[in-house]
């Protein structure tokens, strides 16, 4: 598996580089596109991550003969920011609009706008929209959730006092993994999940949540969460003296790099999977595909990877808190993986 680190200090200057595969250069290589990508938020790792994958895939395919050009917009959380900025894209001539919608339906108008303008709209990460015109790249959080349950109960015989970190409420693609969860979990009826709090994606508001309610519970064997909380969640557990209860950690570097000492100074042993900001690299991999004449389908799945303890100690030791790891998906690798993938 072809894992980068990125320092999310040095976006902007290319991070650090690692191998890449070679894959051929898309039609049409003479012509200059731009891509509008319209982020969310850009307070946390992930999304950190995200965007140094989309501006690694375009500085890719520009080193192979297309001339990629990213236009950035942040909508800082708010939707009508988001939909304004959408406006703007399409009035601005973009030529693709890459969209993590902070909403599933107040987009669509804006979505309609730019396709009847000619500018193909992909939505993803943050999950679908219900407007059928835009092209959608998710994750499958039903097999995130098949993953994640599956490790955890494989540890725990199936059975065990679970709490519950959620992400942002009344987002897409939190309540899609939250549905995952449930649908996985039914298959172990062992595990009981006794107290649920919202984590916004966000460590310090996870650790804080987690915090405020540890005195109410008498007992916790498991966390299940979303996003970034993990490290949160362990931090409040340590902070108040109790061990950490088993979880899945994701890939930014303050939460692999706890899992590392936990399992150094008491042999404490997980894993980490994530939903992978690599999606970015996708995104405008299958943005330049469907510019250059590809056939692409309205509806695709990002994978979904998982790195060992071993694979942690082996490849991510002394990873800066922050840094986040995430995969790079070439052109060929996107055509072949994705965009063909029946």
């Amino acid at each position: 598996m072809n894992i980068r680190i990125v320092d999310k200090r040095a976006l902007m200057a290319g991070g650090l580089v690692l191998a890449a595969l070679v894959g051929s250069v898309p039609a049409q290589a003479q012509d200059k596109v731009t891509i509008g990508v319209a982020m969310p938020f850009q307070g946390n790792g992930w999304q950190k991550g995200f965007l140094a994958a989309a501006q690694w895939a375009a500085s890719e395919l520009k080193a192979k003969g297309r001339d990629v050009e990213l236009t950035v917009v942040d909508a800082a959380g708010d939707p009508q920011t988001q939909i304004q900025q959408l406006n703007n894209l399409t009035l601005q001539g973009v030529d693709f609009i890459i969209l993590e919608p902070l909403s599933d339906t107040a987009m669509n108008g804006a979505i309609d706008n730019a396709v009847g303008a000619g500018i193909p709209v992909l939505t993803t990460a943050l999950g679908s929209v219900t407007n059928p015109k835009a092209i959608d790249l998710q994750f499958d959080y039903d097999e995130l959730a098949e993953k994640y349950v599956t490790y955890i109960a494989g540890r725990t015989d199936g059975k065990g006092r679970a709490l519950n970190i959620r992400g942002l409420a009344g987002n897409a693609a939190e309540q899609a993994i939250q549905d995952g969860y449930t649908k996985a979990l039914a298959k172990y009826p062992g595990i009981e999940v006794v107290q649920e709090v919202y984590g916004d994606w966000n460590q310090s508001t996870a650790q804080q949540r987690v915090s405020t309610i540890l005195p109410t519970l008498s007992e916790v064997d498991i966390i299940f969460s979303q996003g970034v909380a993990a490290f949160g969640a362990a931090q409040a557990f340590l902070a108040a003296g109790q061990d950490v209860p088993l979880q899945v950690y994701g890939f930014d570097g303050s939460d692999i790099n706890l899992l590392l000492d936990l399992n150094a100074r008491t042999g404490y042993e997980s894993v980490a999977i994530n939903v992978d900001p690599g999606i970015g690299s996708l995104a405008v991999n299958v943005a330049v595909a469907k510019l250059s004449g590809v056939d692409v389908p309205m509806k695709m799945t990002a994978p979904i990877p998982t790195l060992t303890l071993d694979e942690l100690k082996a490849s991510y030791k002394g990873m800066a808190d922050s840094d986040i790891a995430w995969v790079k998906y070439d052109y060929d690798t996107t055509l072949a993986d994705v965009i063909g993938k029946k």
